[in-house]
């Protein structure tokens, strides 16, 4: 891998402060799917070691627990996007 000389590329890395608002928004959506499939991955773990109805205890804790700490409008975004990501796998 060539290494970037900074001085005289003009494409240089790109951080969070020189992303434009679309991008940022791409990232942001990246991220809150990202997020949903590991709490997917997750909830099929507990499933497989506690069985299917300490699993759903445990997600309805776990789920009551984000909406304190971050609003239950981003409770319900993560459910949404993990329905919508497991109705497409």
């Amino acid at each position: 891998m060539k290494p970037i000389n900074y001085w005289t590329d003009t494409k240089k890395p790109r951080n969070l402060a020189t992303l434009t608002p679309q991008e940022r928004l791409q990232l942001l959506e990246t991220m809150k799917n990202m997020e949903a499939k590991e709490w997917i991955a997750r909830h099929k773990r507990k499933q497989y070691d506690l069985g299917s109805v300490n699993a759903s205890g445990w997600w309805r804790q776990t789920l009551y627990d984000i909406g304190q700490k971050r609003g239950l409008p981003a409770a319900e975004d993560l459910r949404r996007r993990m329905n919508n990501l497991k109705g497409n796998q």
